[in-house]
């Protein structure tokens, strides 16, 4: 519970100013309304007294190139919690010194290449002690031997989970966790809607990348076990303004409800080419469409697509007793204030929830510890003790046996109505 409550202290109680102070780094800062850049953002902490031993968390996100909507949010996210540690002097360790704490930020540009290439760098020259990495699933796949390899712990920001999870062997990767819901979170939600709307037969659209293809099997197999029946699926990539193909498809198969599993903008380009051809059909979508962009760009079409999403979006219909909300609030307001009033998304609340936890994780080290002890104790610390954990994509519960701690109901339901997102409870299907 101290050091609970020195997480709340450092995180959750302190005013985050509008700006970010500048850094001391040869790499360009994004400020906090300007787009990182590729170059790695090095944000040194202040000296502060009786100063432990400092400590580096690697961050690496897709602030630019197609999933910046994503991507960007998680990246300012990350410089918003090393502006609040500045402002906090750095963290409280067990034995009374103060650490102060880097944050290395670094842009994949939206390349599964070049988030290798990060990761390896945070790793060989940057000696962090945890990673946050991965905005799409693709990415967070890619780095998984890098992390595995090098015995270092790194959370993911994407949903699929065969970034946590080892099929082949069937156990959790050890050092791979990760904070979204899962795809088949997604699904079943879906499910259990189209079956209360009298569905029998669906179709699925997906993105021919990691994110797709999980949320494919996810989707098909929660329809199945709700007794639906998948009559047609295809893929498009992510660069795809065309999709005359799987329309066709769509429309000869009979089915009477489209599943799209993909992210924007290519999310928001499918939603309106099948409302465009198909106006009745009933649509509805994962967890991966969660922000304001998709909205945007989809314009009159997105009207009445209805998916699961993280409770952040409708946080003035949750209720007080709700566990989250405090988190929900505090972070709603320290973003916009650092952003100067940017839009919040979930992608956001997955980079706080990863990187809180690692700087729970570093506030339980002992002084003088080796960097691989100090990766192993940070790796265990979040297998064993975030339990009954309040954050923004959930309140999560990890183990030996699930690195991402996230239930179906860490998920609400809503529908897009009137340009924005309104919860769409169970009782008003």
């Amino acid at each position: 519970m101290a050091t609970r409550r020195k997480l709340i202290a450092i995180i959750l109680c302190i005013f985050v100013p509008a700006l970010l102070s500048a850094c001391g780094s040869a790499a360009a800062t994004p400020t906090a309304t300007a787009e990182p850049t590729a170059a790695a953002t090095v944000v040194s902490a202040s000296p502060t007294p009786a100063a432990g031993a400092p400590y580096k968390i690697g961050f690496n996100s897709s602030a630019t190139g197609a999933s910046a909507s994503l991507g960007l949010p998680e990246a300012k996210t990350a410089q918003m919690i090393q502006k609040q540690i500045n402002d906090a002097g750095g963290i409280l360790g067990p034995d009374n010194l103060r650490h102060a704490v880097t944050i290395v930020i670094y842009d994949d540009a939206t390349s599964n290449d070049k988030t290798v290439s990060n990761v390896n760098r945070l790793i060989a020259e940057d000696g962090v002690i945890a990673i946050v990495s991965g905005t799409s699933s693709g990415a967070s796949v890619a780095e998984i031997p890098i992390c595995t390899e090098n015995s270092i712990p790194c959370i993911s920001m994407a949903s699929a989970a065969s970034i946590t999870h080892d099929a082949t062997n069937k156990v959790e990767f050890k050092w791979m966790f990760k904070t979204p819901q899962t795809n088949l979170h997604a699904g079943q939600w879906q499910a259990d809607y189209l079956k209360a709307k009298g569905v029998t037969n669906i179709c699925i659209l997906y993105t021919n990348d990691g994110y797709g293809k999980d949320s494919m099997a996810n989707y098909k197999a929660a329809a199945e076990a709700a007794g639906l029946k998948d009559v047609f699926d295809n893929n498009y990539a992510a660069a795809d303004t065309e999709f005359s193909a799987q329309l066709a498809g769509v429309q000869a198969s009979g089915c009477t409800a489209v599943e799209i599993g993909s992210t924007p903008p290519v999310a928001s380009l499918v939603t309106v080419a099948v409302r465009n051809a198909m106006p009745n059909m009933i649509i509805t979508s994962g967890h991966g469409i969660c922000n304001q962009s998709y909205i945007t760009t989809a314009g009159q079409a997105a009207e009445g697509v209805v998916f699961p999403c993280g409770k952040i979006v409708v946080l003035d219909q949750l209720a007080d007793a709700d566990p989250q909300k405090p988190v929900l609030q505090k972070y709603i307001a320290d973003y916009t204030a650092f952003t100067g009033g940017e839009a919040i998304s979930t992608f956001g609340g997955h980079a706080w929830d990863g990187v809180t936890m690692i700087v729970q994780a570093l506030g339980s080290l002992k002084d003088g510890m080796s960097l691989a002890d100090q990766r192993a104790a940070v790796r265990d610390y979040l297998e064993t003790k975030i339990a009954n954990w309040p954050g923004i994509s959930g309140v999560f519960n990890m183990s030996a046996t699930d690195h991402n701690g996230l239930t179906k109901d860490s998920l609400l339901f809503v529908k897009v109505q009137g340009g924005k997102w309104v919860a769409f409870p169970q009782k008003d299907w």
